[in-house]
Order: C-alpha cells, then sequence, then structure tokens
C-alpha cells in the first residue's frame, strides 16, 4: 500500500498536496494520519505518521511533525530524520532509527526490538510487556542518547551511550558498556543479570535479586575493558544468584555486597570512599565462560537487528515509493 490518508469518518473534507503526497484534511477536530508502506525521502508531513500492521516503511531524511505509531509485526527504519512527537511500537513491530532526533518518547509494548545508532537522541525510552506478545523484545542503544530507560520486559543492550536514569525490573539482561547513566542505575530481579564497564554512572548503582552473572567491572580480563568504572553514589549488588563479580571500580559512596549466592568475588581494584559491608573474598580469574555470555548477547543483537533492517529495508522497496 502505498503512503495516502487516514481520516476519522467525517462530513467535509479538502485535499492537501505537499511534496508529491496527497493529504486530506480533515476537520479541526479529527487527527491527520499519514500511513506509509514502502520507502520515502526528504519530506516534511505536519501530519502523524502510522506504519499498518505487518507493513515495512523505509525513510531517508524524512520529517514527521506528529506522533508515529508502529503497528502490530510491522516495522520502520528511518535515517537522518527528524520526529516531533511520541514513537509507539506495538505488539511485534520493530523500530530502526539511525541518525535520528525524537523529540518524545519511544514506547514499546510487545514490540520486537527497538535499536538506535549513530547520534540518534530520544526522550525518554521504555519497554513493556503486552498480552500475547510472542517475544520479550530487546532495546540496543549503541553511540545514541536518551533522557530515561525504564524496562519491564527483554534484554537491554547499551554501548557508547548516554543516558539518563535507568530503571530495569524483571528484564531478561541489563548490559553496559562504555556509557554514561547521569542518575541512578536500578536493575532488580534480571533474569540473565548483566555487566557494567568503562561507564559512569552519576548516581547509586543497586543490583538486587535475579540471577547472574553480574559483573561491575571486568577484573582482569584481557581485551575486554580498558578502563574503570566511576559511581558517584553508593554501589549495591544484592541476593543475586550464578555468581557476582566486582572490581575495577572507583564508588564515591558505599560499596555492599550481600545475599549473594555464591559469595560475590570482589577483587583488589576497587577504591571505595565510603564504607564497606560485604562478604568479601578474593576474585578469581575472570571466567572465560562468564566473558564470552556477555560477549554473545551482542553478537546475538546484532544478528537480529542486521536480519530485521534488511527484511524491512528489501519488503519497503518492493512496495514501492511511498511518496
Amino acid at each position: 500500500m502505498k503512503l495516502g490518508s487516514k481520516i476519522a469518518a467525517s462530513t467535509a473534507t479538502a485535499a492537501l498536496a505537499i511534496g508529491g503526497v496527497t493529504l486530506m484534511a480533515a476537520p479541526a477536530q479529527a487527527d491527520l494520519v499519514t500511513l506509509c508502506s514502502g520507502h520515502g525521502g526528504a519530506i516534511t508531513l505536519p501530519t502523524d505518521l502510522k506504519v499498518p500492521a505487518g507493513a515495512s516503511c523505509f525513510l531517508d531524511g524524512t520529517t514527521i511533525q506528529g506522533k508515529v505509531t508502529v503497528e502490530s509485526d510491522a516495522n520502520l527504519h528511518i535515517l537522518g530524520g527528524q520526529i516531533d512527537g511520541q514513537v509507539t511500537v506495538s505488539s511485534g513491530g520493530y523500530f530502526d532509527a539511525s541518525d535520528t532526533s525524537v523529540d518524545g518518547d519511544v514506547v514499546n509494548t510487545g514490540a520486537y526490538g527497538t535499536y538506535l545508532e549513530d547520534g540518534t537522541s530520544v526522550a525518554g525510552l521504555s519497554a513493556a510487556a503486552a498480552e500475547g506478545a510472542d517475544n520479550d523484545g530487546f532495546v540496543f542503544v549503541v553511540g545514541s542518547s536518551a533522557s530515561s530507560v525504564n524496562a519491564t520486559v527483554g534484554e537491554l543492550y547499551v554501548t557508547d551511550s548516554r543516558l539518563g536514569g535507568v530503571s530495569a525490573e524483571g528484564v531478561e539482561y541489563v548490559d553496559i558498556f562504555d556509557s554514561v547513566v547521569r542518575g541512578d542505575l536500578s536493575v532488580t530481579n534480571a533474569a540473565s543479570g548483566g555487566i557494567l564497564v568503562d561507564s559512569e554512572v552519576i548516581g547509586d548503582a543497586t543490583y538486587t535479586g535475579g540471577n547472574g552473572p553480574v559483573a561491575i567491572g571486568a577484573g582482569e580480563s584481557e581485551g575486554f575493558a580498558s578502563s574503570l568504572n566511576y559511581i558517584d553514589g553508593d554501589l549495591s549488588v544484592t541476593g543475586v544468584s550464578g555468581g557476582v563479580y566486582i572490581d575495577n571500580n572507583i564508588v564515591g559512596g558505599d560499596l555492599t555486597a550481600s545475599d549473594n549466592s555464591p559469595t560475590a568475588q570482589i577483587g583488589d581494584n576497587n577504591r571505595v570512599r565510603g564504607g564497606i559491608v560485604t562478604q568479601e573474598i578474593a576474585l578469581r580469574t575472570f571466567a572465560a565462560e562468564v566473558t564470552a555470555e556477555f560477549e554473545a548477547h551482542e553478537a546475538d543483537l546484532e544478528e537480529a537487528v542486521e536480519e530485521q533492517r534488511a527484511e524491512t529495508i528489501e519488503e519497503a522497496l518492493e512496495a514501492g515509493p511511498a511518496f
């Protein structure tokens, strides 16, 4: 289906042509929505945008002066664009943004995934479950920024990025590499733990419950981390099963590690300004199998993104010009 217009029921309409796209202006009380199935370029749409269920849309240099909805099992890839409103990604949907500014939040509800890269900025980023969704979804952030992150489902992987506070509860894992969190970092009941390396947290870092491994710093694993973590506030890791590794950290507040099973392994390369409340034992060699598990997270997500991006662009090109 070509890019068209969908208007709420009305008694009168008027045609408006913009850059070759024919839009239908509804009465003032109705919202104007542009549908996208196909590929489009550098025009400005003074409307909301919707990618219909099952469709794929590829936009290069497009400005959308409204909100965006990616419906069930639909795909949107936007390159070098601008979105003035919120982006909502429905069950099974996929949102992929490169070098794009989103003034509103990106809200995933049962989505297949969201991938942000190459300087993309969004206001807030959230991922939640949806009834009947076939997958847990992922949020993959590379070289981008978000003012806040809130996840209650799926995989959260961040590298070379700048975030506001991060709250993750009941997710699969939270992996953060070479990034800055300007606020608190809170991870609760992560099924597969997570890692924090080469990063700054301008607040508290708290890991509670769930399974491991959880690695705050990477010990002496050569080639896996190049510098220390800096945590401005307290660092607390409690009630985690499956392994806890804490080393190569500067902690401005207290370091607490308790009720972990097995007991947390804490290295001698931590500098803690506050108190230490911990079941402390010497850090053994950072296990190769643990490193491999974290590396597999990135590899799996890269594969998923490459496959979904290729499918999105191919389907959009086959659908023809959107405008």
